[in-house]
């Protein structure tokens, strides 16, 4: 019961944080991109990434409930693929087909850099 409740605590967690994320992106962002998606994909992937070291490094130590909280919960509702598919919906229907495919691209590309970057990122400042 405890990894259900650690699992939803951090979701909501990772909700709001994906909410404020998106007001604040979009304030500085206002045009048919959808930059705040792909940014809180490509820093949910580097935090991904990070976790992911983590539980690696001391897989031993740490308990199923932080991975839980941390990647199901939290990550879980902070990145947003769904957001992802609905712009590239939104983009692709209303005629933007080029740019629609190039964020597909650019998205993929980044959230798996990312994903690389903080996990050896950690790797390097925690050897």
């Amino acid at each position: 019961m405890i990894n259900i409740i650690l699992v939803a605590v951090g979701g909501a967690l990772g909700s709001l944080a994906r909410y404020f994320s998106f007001s604040l992106i979009t304030n500085f962002t206002r045009n048919n991109f959808p930059f705040s998606t792909l940014i809180v994909n490509a820093l949910g992937s580097m935090l991904a990434g990070i976790a992911y070291y983590f539980i690696i490094k001391y897989f031993d130590i740490l308990d199923d409930r932080f991975k839980n909280f941390v990647l199901v919960g939290f990550l879980g509702g902070f990145t947003t693929f769904s957001a992802f598919s609905l712009d590239f919906f939104r983009l692709f229907s209303a005629g933007h087909e080029a740019l629609a495919f190039s964020y597909v691209m650019i998205s993929v590309t980044l959230a798996i850099l990312s994903l690389f970057f903080g996990f050896y990122l950690m790797k390097i400042i925690f050897i």
